[in-house]
């Protein structure tokens, strides 16, 4: 078989991927999601069935910078990493074969994790889209407005709801800082900080410390 009859085949063989990871959130709250532990016990066999190797060829960091946040103890500062990934699936029986997947990761930390967490992330959803694994995630759940339609100008991109990975970093920072979700959402005008759009997130993160002083009022 070639590249892709093996891509197919072990597409047909990988079962769905069930979310067992709880990820907490403070205040007794959290959310299910899929663990890279999860990912690789459903991908391994069948690509070692099929003779396939998958691996990160090459990663570029994309955008980096520093997330600053003062609490009672003073302030804190945060990597923030978005790295790029080319993932890609080689038949070991005919190695010139193989398939490149772009994908994308974000990582936040106050040390040195937020590389790994980028590259774990971007890793992990390679292998979900490069083998078409169903994890019960369907972003057509909601629809997509008119941002998808032909002509749209670029920067209306700010209009789109932030990422999981964004969530969980406000919802962390929530946290640590005493700010409540609540007040953040009713600065935002939306029902929940998980509805903020892209330019919203980024307005908040700026004015962060102007925030927190209107947690403490």
């Amino acid at each position: 078989m070639n590249i892709y009859e093996k891509m197919m085949r072990a597409t047909a063989d990988i079962a769905n991927v069930a979310k067992n990871l709880t990820v907490d959130t403070g205040k007794g709250k959290g959310y299910k999601a899929v663990s890279e532990g999860d990912v690789l016990a459903a991908v391994k066999p069948i690509e070692a069935h099929y003779k396939i190797y998958s691996y990160p060829v090459s990663r570029s960091v994309i955008e980096s910078g520093e997330m600053v946040t003062t609490n009672n103890y003073g302030e804190r500062k945060q990597l923030y990493l978005r790295v790029e990934t080319v993932y890609r699936f080689v038949n070991i029986e005919k190695p010139e074969e193989f398939i490149d997947i772009t994908t994308y990761g974000d990582g936040v930390d106050t040390q040195d994790k937020a590389p790994g967490k980028a590259m774990t992330y971007a890793d992990k959803y390679a292998l979900l889209k490069a083998y078409k694994i169903q994890t019960g995630d369907d972003p057509d759940k909601e629809a997509s407005g008119d941002l998808l339609e032909k002509g749209k100008k670029v920067e209306e991109v700010k209009n789109m709801k932030i990422s999981d990975i964004k969530v969980n970093i406000l919802r962390e920072k929530c946290k640590e800082d005493g700010v409540p979700e609540s007040l953040v959402s009713s600065l935002c005008k939306v029902e929940d900080i998980s509805q903020l759009s892209e330019a919203q997130f980024s307005n908040i993160v700026s004015n962060w410390k102007k925030v927190m002083e209107q947690a403490k009022q």
